[in-house]
C-alpha cells in the first residue's frame, strides 16, 4: 500500500539546498579537471612528452565523463521508482569519498603504472555518482516549484557549477604558491584532501529535504514503469536526442574555456599559470551571474528564447573569442571568458528545466540524467581532448578549435528551436499558491509566456 504525498516544503529552500549540494559535487569534479590540466601530467605520466602527457591527463578526465552516462541510467532507475531524496544523498557520499582517496594516491615516481591505474578506477566512481547528481537535483527544485517558476528554480542546481568551480580554482590558486617541488609532490593533494570537510555539510542537507510532490503523486496512482530507461528509449527517443544535442554545444564551450584552454594559453601561448587560473575566475562569476539573469528573465520571457538565443550568440561569438585567446595578452584571454560566459550562463541557466519537462514525471529522472550525461560525453569528455589533438595535428593552430566550437554551437542552437515552448501539464498549471503536485504523467504543450 503506496504512502500519500507528503506536504512540499519550501520551493526555495528546496533550491537553495539543491544549489549547495550541487556545488559540493562539481567542487569535487572541477578540481580533477583543473589538475587534469595543470598537474597530472607531471604527476602521473612523467615518461611521456608534455602535450601527451597532458593528452593522458584529459584522457583520464574523459572517463569520467565516459562512466557519467552509466550512473545516469542506474540512478535514473531508481530515481524514477524510489524517489529522488535517497538518490541524492548516495550520490554525495560516493563523489566526496572518492575525491578524498585521489589525494591519497601514490604518484607515479612511488607506483609506477598502477598509479594512473588507480587514479581512473576513482575517475570512474566519481563520474558514476555525478550520472546520478544532476538529474536528482533538477527535479527536486523544478518539482517543487509552480509551473510559471519552474526555470526560476531548477537555475539554481546548474549555479552550483560556477560556485563550484570558483571554490575549485581559488583553493588551487592557493597551492600555486608553494614550490614546485611541493607543488609535486603533497601540494596538488590538498584541494583533494579538503573534499572530506565537505562530505557531513551536503549530506545534513540533503537529508532534512522532502520529496518531490510530483513524484510522490506518481508513486500513489501506481504510475511508476519497471524500466525506465527502456521506456524513454522506445516512447521518447526523439527527445533524448534534442535534449542531448541541447546540452552539447553549452559544455563544449564551457570545458574548451575551463580545460583546455588553461593548457594552449600555458603550454602554447607561454601565459604564466597566475593569468590563466584566474580566467577561471571570471568565467565562474560570469556564468553564474548570468544564469541568474537568465532565470529571472525566464519569468517574462520564454525559456526556450532564451536557449536558442543564447546558442547563437555562441556561434557568432566562437571565432572572435579565439582570436583574442590567440593575442597572448591578460586581459584578451579574459574578456574572451567573459564574454562567452554571457552566452553558456544564459543557455545553462534554462535549459535543465526546459529539457526535465520533456518526460512525464515517472520517466523524467532517467530522461534527464541521460541527456545531460551523454551531452558530456560529447561536449565535456571529448573536446578537451579533441581541442588538443586539432592544435597538435594544425601545428599550434587555434583556428580548428574555434571551427570545432562553432559546429557544436549550430547543433545546439536547432536543438533548442526543437525544444518545446513550454511542457508544463495542464492540470498542474497554477498561477499562485504551493507547487504543482498532479504528476505530469501525460504532459501536453503550454502556450508560449
Amino acid at each position: 500500500m503506496r504512502s500519500q504525498p507528503s506536504s512540499a516544503a519550501s520551493p526555495g529552500r528546496v533550491a537553495a539546498a539543491s544549489c549547495i549540494g550541487t556545488t559540493i559535487e562539481w567542487y569535487d569534479f572541477f578540481i580533477f579537471s583543473t589538475a587534469a590540466a595543470l598537474m597530472f601530467n607531471k604527476v602521473f605520466f612523467p615518461e611521456v612528452g608534455s602535450l601527451q602527457g597532458t593528452m593522458l591527463s584529459f584522457a583520464t578526465f574523459g572517463v569520467g565523463f565516459v562512466a557519467r552516462p552509466l550512473g545516469a541510467i542506474f540512478f535514473g532507475h531508481f530515481g524514477d521508482k524510489r524517489g529522488r531524496r535517497q538518490i541524492l544523498m548516495i550520490t554525495l557520499l560516493l563523489m566526496g569519498l572518492a575525491t578524498f582517496a585521489i589525494g591519497l594516491l601514490p604518484a607515479y615516481a612511488t607506483a609506477g603504472v598502477l598509479a594512473p591505474i588507480l587514479l581512473v578506477i576513482l575517475r570512474i566512481i566519481q563520474g558514476f555518482a555525478v550520472g546520478g547528481e544532476f538529474g536528482g537535483a533538477t527535479l527536486m527544485a523544478v518539482e517543487h516549484a509552480t509551473p510559471r517558476k519552474k526555470a526560476l528554480f531548477g537555475s539554481f542546481v546548474p549555479l552550483g557549477s560556477p560556485i563550484g568551480l570558483l571554490l575549485a580554482t581559488t583553493v588551487f590558486l592557493a597551492v600555486q604558491a608553494l614550490p614546485s617541488s611541493s607543488l609535486q609532490s603533497f601540494g596538488w593533494r590538498i584541494p583533494f584532501l579538503l573534499s572530506v570537510l565537505l562530505i557531513p555539510v551536503g549530506f545534513v542537507i540533503r537529508v532534512k529535504l522532502t520529496e518531490s510532490p510530483e513524484f510522490e503523486a506518481a508513486e500513489v496512482k501506481e504510475a511508476l514503469p519497471r524500466v525506465p530507461i527502456a521506456e524513454v528509449g522506445r516512447r521518447h527517443w526523439s527527445k533524448l536526442l534534442i535534449g542531448i544535442g541541447a546540452f552539447t554545444g553549452n559544455f563544449a564551450a564551457y570545458y574548451l574555456l575551463t580545460s583546455f584552454a588553461l593548457v594552449y594559453a600555458t603550454n602554447t601561448l607561454g601565459m604564466s599559470k597566475s593569468v590563466t587560473l584566474p580566467a577561471n575566475i571570471i568565467a565562474a562569476i560570469s556564468e553564474g551571474l548570468f544564469i541568474l539573469v537568465a532565470a529571472l528573465a525566464s519569468l517574462r520571457i520564454a525559456s526556450r528564447t532564451i536557449a536558442w538565443t543564447t546558442s547563437i550568440g555562441l556561434l557568432v561569438w566562437a571565432f572572435p573569442a579565439y582570436a583574442l585567446m590567440r593575442a597572448g595578452e591578460p586581459a584578451a584571454l579574459w574578456v574572451s571568458t567573459f564574454v562567452t560566459m554571457i552566452f553558456v550562463g544564459a543557455s545553462y541557466g534554462v535549459l535543465p528545466s526546459l529539457v526535465s519537462q520533456l518526460f512525464p514525471t515517472e520517466l523524467r529522472y532517467t530522461g534527464i540524467s541521460v541527456c545531460y550525461q551523454f551531452a558530456g560525453v560529447i561536449g565535456g569528455g571529448l573536446s578537451p581532448l579533441l581541442a588538443t589533438y586539432l592544435l597538435d595535428v594544425g601545428g599550434g593552430s587555434i583556428w580548428p578549435v574555434a571551427g570545432f566550437a562553432s559546429a557544436a554551437a549550430v547543433v545546439m542552437t536547432l536543438c533548442c528551436l526543437l525544444l518545446p515552448k513550454s511542457q508544463v501539464p495542464e492540470r498542474d498549471r497554477t498561477d499562485e499558491g504551493g507547487p504543482a503536485s498532479s504528476g505530469a504523467l501525460n504532459p501536453v504543450p503550454r502556450a508560449e509566456r
